[in-house]
């Protein structure tokens, strides 16, 4: 057993684990963008905190070392996933920027998320419903495909054109210094 896991978690340390849940929480579901996978991840996160209460300084932050744990057990989470389920939702990479991206808007909306949300809402209904159903429902490719009579080709080249125009998008508008 760790000297970490002989420690009784401080009353400090548990107003920080309370007082940081929210932004725990947002972080997973950012992250995850499934609410059943984001409680999931959340309580894992929760129960490595509680068991390496003692690794905690209170002299520092606590949301920074927290959230660095919530990355990994998300990433657990995602990796559980893919094992379970045979089939590729997000590599392992892209998991890894979703969570830098989703730490940096725990607490705030960042310029980027802001454009993100304007160039969404500059797609047809039809194009956000498809992003929608692959990344945040995490349908696959086949799925969209067989809903839609369109082949998996073509599910694939919409999707790669839409990220192409989200991005473009998103540079653009953080290039005219964020939203407007």
């Amino acid at each position: 057993m760790s000297s970490s896991a002989s420690h009784q978690p401080s009353e400090a340390f548990i107003r920080a684990l309370t007082a940081g849940q929210t932004a725990l929480r947002g972080y997973c579901q950012a992250s995850l963008g499934n609410a059943d996978e984001a409680k999931e991840a959340l309580q894992r996160t929760s129960i490595v905190l509680w068991r390496k209460c003692g690794d905690w300084n209170p002299a520092t932050d606590f949301l920074p070392w927290a959230t660095t744990v919530a990355k990994f057990e998300v990433l657990g989470v995602v990796r559980d996933r893919n094992r379970l389920q045979a089939r590729f939702v997000f590599d392992p990479n892209v998991v890894d920027l979703m969570s830098d991206e989703a730490s940096q808007t725990a607490n705030t909306t960042s310029p980027r998320a802001e454009a993100l949300e304007l160039c969404l809402k500059k797609l047809s209904d039809s194009n956000r419903e498809s992003l929608s159903t692959y990344y945040v429902h995490g349908r696959s490719i086949l799925e969209i495909a067989d809903a839609s009579g369109k082949g998996t080709c073509a599910v694939k080249v919409m999707l790669l054109r839409l990220r192409g125009k989200l991005r473009e998008c998103i540079e653009g508008q953080l290039a005219k210094g964020g939203v407007a």
